[in-house]
């Protein structure tokens, strides 16, 4: 078997019918937009925004196509649909059933930090709705003449890849794509139909370059620690995070830990109403989670639900935890510092030595997140948004390995279980990302179909 040809940082991929064309996220990572265009019908995967540094304009040939498809509902996937039915959109738009959810309260929030008025929020939500086409996994649908299949992609709940393909061209573009035994999720699907060639593969390179240092048992393990220290400093731990994706993934491993007796059962608060709608949707999709968290649920284990989880909703509620002594835990958002209520909480716990701030993700140059970090380096203030500069004398801890990225590793086996890959268009990676993961593959396919070892 052919080794495919890996092409980085490239906007145009030839099909015999037409043409992949990277509208976005080529050289970059956020900002995925992708047009396919097979036997003159067009079709858009994704429509994100860039995000922190990364820039990018709308362009003007995602507005002319017959449908839209959503992999997964993060905004660097999905913040410019607004935009693109702002300028008269009209077509249908396709997700798996959990994607629409996630997408539904990740854009409405979106466009509320954006300064939009609820009215036209609720305008924008009713439009979305009108145009929604759910699509299971692995069933089939006719997508404006395009046949399109959706295939688990094991990022977020109900990330998929999508598969589409005209008489004579077949094309998958990756979405994002999971790391192997992520809690919660089922893996990305590694099945594909070999009774027709892959003419073009779109595949994310967020991590490229290099392999993750962590499996789930290490950050399971550093977690356990982090908090046991906490504990015994009767400190409270403020814990900015994500809320799709990363603050489940958290209270999974909270559940593990406390129902496990591994920590003691202290106050745990889920403060960010972005992250308890998400929360709730994970909840209500429950039966596309992964075996283990079925299984628990079976033994009549709720994995998103333990003894002293608390749901904060009001914002008067936010404040008046700022009163209450540790040890406790609050997760909030924003993940890295910019917004939310996780502000409050920072501004009263970070002069505190009876305070620990977890990061569990990584934090961009210039956030705020950033800037505590290299604050608390050098015994420093910070200004956080809205007000007056704050000494850091808090306890800074990284959980490292707490993506929802593939590594090279994990990326190339999902490559290499798809038949017959004519071309491999990368994006969704920084430059160097996407230069090392065309150095480095080849030779491992190579080696891999001869039977030798990578």
């Amino acid at each position: 078997m052919r080794t495919p040809d890996i092409v980085p940082h490239t906007e145009a991929h030839p099909l015999v019918d037409g043409e992949v064309r990277l509208l976005g996220a080529a050289r970059q990572v956020t900002g995925a937009m992708t047009r396919v265009e097979m036997g003159k019908r067009r079709v858009l995967v994704d429509c994100g925004v860039a995000q922190g540094r990364e820039k990018m304009e709308f362009p003007d040939a995602a507005r002319d196509v017959d449908a839209l498809v959503l992999t997964h509902g993060h905004l660097d996937h999905i913040g410019n649909v607004p935009t693109l039915v702002e300028r008269g959109f009209d077509k249908p738009i396709f997700a798996t059933r959990a994607t629409l959810a996630i997408a539904k309260i990740s854009l409405e929030d979106s466009l509320g930090m954006q300064g939009a008025s609820d009215r036209d929020a609720a305008r924008f939500i009713a439009r979305f709705d009108a145009l929604a086409r759910p699509l299971p996994y692995g069933r089939t649908a006719d997508a404006a003449g395009l046949s399109l299949t959706f295939h688990e992609a094991g990022h977020i709940l109900g990330s998929a890849s999508a598969e589409l393909q005209s008489s004579e061209s077949r094309v998958i573009v990756s979405g994002d794509l999971g790391r192997k035994d992520s809690p919660i999720l089922r893996d990305a699907n590694t099945e594909w139909a070999a009774d027709k060639p892959v003419d073009v593969v779109v595949m994310e390179t967020t991590y490229g370059g290099r392999d993750h240092a962590h499996t789930h048992d290490d950050i399971e393990r550093d977690l356990e620690a982090i908090l046991r220290d906490a504990i015994s400093r009767k400190a409270k731990v403020l814990i900015p995070s994500f809320a799709i994706g990363r603050t489940q993934t958290l209270l999974y491993f909270l559940n593990t830990l406390v129902e496990s007796g591994r920590i003691p059962e202290i106050p745990v608060a889920i403060d960010t109403p972005m992250g308890l709608a998400i929360t709730e949707t994970y909840k209500r999709f429950q039966p596309i989670f992964d075996k283990e968290a079925l299984d628990k649920i079976a033994d009549g284990d709720d994995p998103l639900d333990f003894e002293n989880l608390f749901k904060v909703e009001r914002g008067k509620d936010s404040a008046r935890l700022r009163d209450v002594e540790g040890p406790m835990i609050i997760i909030a958002g924003s993940g890295m510092c910019t917004g939310g209520r996780i502000i409050g909480h920072l501004q009263d716990g970070l002069p505190s030595e009876r305070t620990t701030v977890l990061f569990v993700g990584y934090q961009a140059e210039g956030t705020p997140g950033r800037r505590i970090q290299q604050a608390a380096e050098r015994g420093g203030k910070v200004r956080l948004k809205g007000g007056e500069e704050v000494l850091v004398r808090a306890k800074i801890a990284r959980l490292k390995g707490l993506s929802a990225h593939a590594d090279r590793g994990e990326l190339l086996d999902w490559l290499r279980a798809i038949p017959d890959a004519r071309r491999v268009a990368l994006h969704h990676g920084d430059v160097e990302a996407q230069d090392a993961f065309a150095a480095w593959a080849p030779e491992q396919l190579r080696a891999s179909a001869s039977g030798r070892p990578s």
